[in-house]
């Protein structure tokens, strides 16, 4: 799927909020590495990575009617391929949306590593560095790439990838896939499609008095102030 640039910077507007909205989970720390190792010889991070060429912001009031984005895009042809093919992995189509990959998550992607923030930067360090050792890694065990590979192959170097506890040699690639997987949930729950997945239906009118919070969101609120040690004023608890 192509998308526009002023769709992909729109895109990662939404996004943006949504991390800044949960930015406890949008840096994930490498996960602990005491696991027992995969069943296959692991092959070397790669050690560096070609820097960005300088690149400015959108600035604080980007124009979307009529956008400029001063930084152009990283990832290559097969780099994309790559992404959109994991993105249908772990986000698969089912009956209320096509997969993650389908919808063009990877131009979200490439949109995200390449603006010249420093999350942004952060994250595309490592991404960039994980597609390389996908590859590395897929063809040192099949003989080529990871999108070559058989549907058996991928979901084997996949299901490495997304343990909880990796071995050492494996620390690095999981966070890498940790990563990806949070900018995929992120990507694919801005678009239109992921909203109406979740059944998000926005803001909609309400006839007659405002009835208020339901029970259940009264319900749901109260246990989510209690997980922060917090209270509800006592004017607000009663009204």
């Amino acid at each position: 799927m192509t998308f526009t640039r002023r769709t992909t910077l729109q895109w990662l507007a939404t996004a943006t909020a949504l991390s800044l909205a949960n930015r406890g989970a949008v840096a994930a720390a490498t996960p602990p590495a005491t696991g027992a190792p995969p069943p296959f010889k692991v092959v070397d991070w790669p050690a560096s990575i070609a820097p960005m060429a300088p690149a400015k912001g959108y600035g604080r009031d980007p124009d979307l009617t009529a956008p400029k984005v001063p930084w152009s895009l990283t990832l290559t042809r097969s780099q994309r391929a790559t992404v959109d093919m994991l993105g249908d992995m772990i986000l698969p189509a089912d009956a209320a949306s096509p997969g993650a990959g389908t919808l063009g998550v990877g131009a979200f992607i490439d949109e995200w590593i390449s603006a010249p923030y420093p999350q942004q930067q952060a994250d595309r360090a490592k991404i960039i560095a994980g597609l390389a050792w996908l590859d590395a890694q897929s063809r040192v065990l099949h003989g080529g790439a990871f999108t070559a590979g058989t549907a058996a192959q991928r979901t084997t170097l996949l299901d490495a990838l997304t343990v909880a506890t990796p071995s050492a040699a494996m620390a690095q690639p999981v966070a890498f896939m940790d990563r990806l997987r949070n900018l995929f949930v992120l990507g694919f729950y801005s678009l239109p499609e992921g909203k109406a997945d979740m059944g998000y239906i926005g803001d909609q009118p309400t006839e007659g008095p405002y009835p208020g919070p339901t029970p259940e969101a009264q319900a749901h609120f109260t246990a989510l102030l209690a997980t922060l040690k917090l209270t509800l004023p006592a004017t607000a608890a009663r009204g």
